[in-house]
C-alpha cells in the first residue's frame, strides 16, 4: 500500500516535458532573429540621433539618456513585435530584459562608431597671406558642424613647418607664419578616428 502511494507521489511530482514539433521550432527561431533585428535596428537609430544632436553628450547624464532609450524602445518593441507576427502576450520577464539590454548595446555600439569614424573639416583665417610678411594664422576644426577638440593641425610650406592642438573651440592659433617662397602653405588637420581633411592657404607676393 505504502509502496503505491509512494509511486502515485513521485508521478504527480514528474514535470510535464513539452515536445515541440518542428513548426513550432522554426517559429521559435524566426522570433529570436526578430527579437534580436528590431533591438539592433531601435539603437542603432537613437545612436543616430543622439549623436546629430548631442554628439559625445559630455554635458548630459548618461543615466538619464539610457533610461529615456530603454522607456521609448520598450513601447516601440510593443507595437513593432506584433507587426512582425511575434506574440507579446508569451514574453516573460528574461524576454524584455534581453530586447532592452540588446537596445542599449547597439546603442552604444554604434553611437562610438559614430563617435570614431568621420571627416574633419578645417578652415583657415586668413585664407591667404603676404609673403615675407609675419603674419597669425587661425585654424578651425570640426566634424559635423561640431568643434573638434585635440585634433593636431599641421602648417607647411616654403619656409613654414609648425604644427598646434586645437582647443575646446576647436581652435588652433600660429604665430608668426611668414611663408619665404611663393606658392601656397598646406594647413591639415588629422586626429585618430577621422579622415584628415587639407586646404591651401595662398601666399601672395609683395605688391
Amino acid at each position: 500500500m505504502k509502496e503505491n502511494i509512494q509511486k502515485e507521489e513521485k508521478k504527480e511530482v514528474e514535470p510535464v516535458v513539452k515536445v515541440l514539433t518542428p513548426g513550432e521550432r522554426k517559429r521559435l527561431l524566426i522570433e529570436g532573429i526578430k527579437k534580436t533585428a528590431v533591438p539592433a535596428f531601435i539603437g542603432a537609430f537613437f545612436a543616430v540621433v543622439l549623436f546629430l544632436n548631442f554628439y559625445d553628450a559630455k554635458d548630459k547624464h548618461w543615466l538619464y539618456v539610457l533610461l529615456l532609450v530603454v522607456l521609448v524602445s520598450y513601447y516601440i518593441q510593443k507595437l513593432v513585435y506584433p507587426m512582425l507576427g511575434v506574440k507579446v502576450s508569451e514574453f516573460e520577464t528574461k524576454d524584455w530584459l534581453y530586447v532592452e539590454l540588446m537596445t542599449i548595446i547597439f546603442l552604444l555600439v554604434s553611437w562610438t562608431l559614430l563617435l570614431n569614424s568621420g571627416t574633419l573639416d578645417v578652415a583657415a583665417n586668413p585664407m591667404s597671406i603676404t609673403l615675407d610678411s609675419p603674419e597669425s594664422v587661425i585654424a578651425s576644426v570640426t566634424s559635423n558642424r561640431l568643434e573638434i577638440e585635440g585634433a593636431t593641425v599641421y602648417l607647411s610650406g616654403t619656409g613654414v613647418n609648425m604644427s598646434n592642438i586645437t582647443g575646446a573651440d576647436g581652435i588652433a592659433y600660429f604665430y608668426d607664419v611668414k611663408a619665404t617662397g611663393p606658392g601656397n602653405l598646406t594647413l591639415t588637420a588629422t586626429k585618430t578616428g577621422y579622415i584628415h581633411s587639407s586646404m591651401n592657404i595662398t601666399v601672395n607676393a609683395l605688391k
